[in-house]
């Protein structure tokens, strides 16, 4: 995780040099709330995973869904409509069902699962001070990802065995899969910082699990795992409630013609 968000720092200023994006200027006090989020959401999510078993790290994975629904309200009073709130459950069933087999718990990794979760409000975080700052995803990541980064090297032997990380041998293989991981992640925190800033961070939620169920489907069809039943009615189930949600958000998005009609009646009691 360190030596992708210190890539992801190195790319986005060669991307800033080639003009992809223009620098914008942003205070310390907004950049180091996202900063922090994301440190804890990534280094806690890193703990999680290294001290649970993958069926609960994937059970604490779906309960941001509602604890970001929480912290939005009480936060900034953000209320959901029912009816996304209903689309959310087939989502978290279904992958829930798809994912969640081998449940073992123990208190240190409960207690590191608790804190990934809840540091789920970095995603709250990115989404609006994004927005106060005025600052797109590149300009944003330009700013959190060496912060990130630093915090991410001084976390490392929390969750890496550095002994066996000096004593590893380097090889060209190695360096080029290192790399090219690395690349995946510069384009994956580009991507994530633009979902947030241009949705929300409940659709950010819905698009992870969204991604864990085209992760498996991609296992049934390319690489030739073996099809189970039980995975299957979960595909199913999640990828009904995805679409619902999907459908849902947009009846209720307000139309151009509304938005064009408030700004309208807006300028017109300003003139007033």
């Amino acid at each position: 995780s360190f030596l992708h968000f210190l890539f992801t720092s190195f790319g986005t200023r060669i991307l800033l040099g080639f003009g992809v994006f223009k620098y914008k200027d942003a205070p310390l006090s907004g950049v180091l709330p996202v900063s922090l989020g994301s440190l804890l959401s990534v280094g806690f999510m890193n703990l999680n995973l290294a001290n649970n078993s993958v069926g609960f790290y994937q059970l604490s994975k779906l309960a941001c869904i509602p604890v970001t629904l929480i912290i939005q309200f009480i936060a900034y009073r953000t209320r959901v409509p029912i009816s996304v709130q209903l689309t959310l459950i087939p989502i978290t069933f279904g992958v829930g069902y798809t994912t969640v087999h081998d449940l073992e718990i123990n208190f240190v990794g409960l207690v590191f699962a608790t804190v990934a979760v809840v540091a789920t409000l970095s995603q709250i975080f990115t989404s609006t001070y994004q927005k106060s700052l005025d600052c797109n995803a590149l300009q944003l990541l330009y700013h959190t990802s060496p912060i990130i980064a630093v915090g991410l090297l001084v976390m490392c032997p929390l969750f890496d065995d550095v002994t066996a990380l000096q004593n590893h041998r380097m090889t060209s293989e190695c360096l080029g899969r290192i790399l090219l991981s690395c690349a995946f992640a510069l384009g994956v925190n580009i991507s994530n910082y633009l979902v947030l800033g241009k949705t929300s961070p409940l659709t950010y939620q819905v698009l992870g699990h969204l991604k864990t169920v085209l992760i498996l489907i991609l296992g049934f069809t390319v690489f030739n795992k073996p099809f189970d039943l039980q995975q299957g009615i979960g595909i199913f189930i999640a990828m009904t409630g995805v679409i619902a949600y999907t459908e849902v958000r947009r009846r209720n998005a307000p139309s151009p013609s509304q938005n064009s009609s408030e700004s309208g009646k807006s300028s017109t009691s300003d003139k007033g």
